[in-house]
């Protein structure tokens, strides 16, 4: 156990910073719905830009950060994602925010029945 230490410590000082990223601990938007990044437009739109990696169609709550003036706020958007779907959800209009990307988080997500 002792050597498992002593290497990984190692590792960590031979491993750049920007390397380190890569073996972090997963993020609670690590599941079927990964919510990539929170992108305010330069016209001042918020989106969430997400990755989803199962065969189904999911309605999920997801919360997205943005600054506005030298405050951050949150908008909370309730989407259904398809299949296997890589890009952005949902549109709020955040009357000139500061554009750029911003943090947040899946909340929950249930499968879409097929009916």
């Amino acid at each position: 156990m002792k050597t498992r230490v002593a290497l990984l410590m190692a590792a960590m000082l031979v491993v750049p910073g920007q390397a380190l990223h890569a073996i972090s601990a997963g993020s609670s938007s690590d599941g079927p719905i990964r919510l990539l990044a929170c992108v305010v437009s330069p016209t001042g739109i918020l989106e969430a830009e997400v990755d989803s990696q199962t065969d189904d169609r999911m309605n999920c709550n997801i919360r997205c950060g943005y600054e506005l003036g030298e405050k951050m706020f949150s908008h909370h958007f309730n989407v259904t994602i398809p299949p296997r779907f890589n890009g952005r959800v949902g549109r709020f209009d955040t009357n000139n925010a500061r554009p750029g990307n911003y943090p947040g988080d899946v909340g929950t997500c249930k499968k879409v029945s097929r009916s």
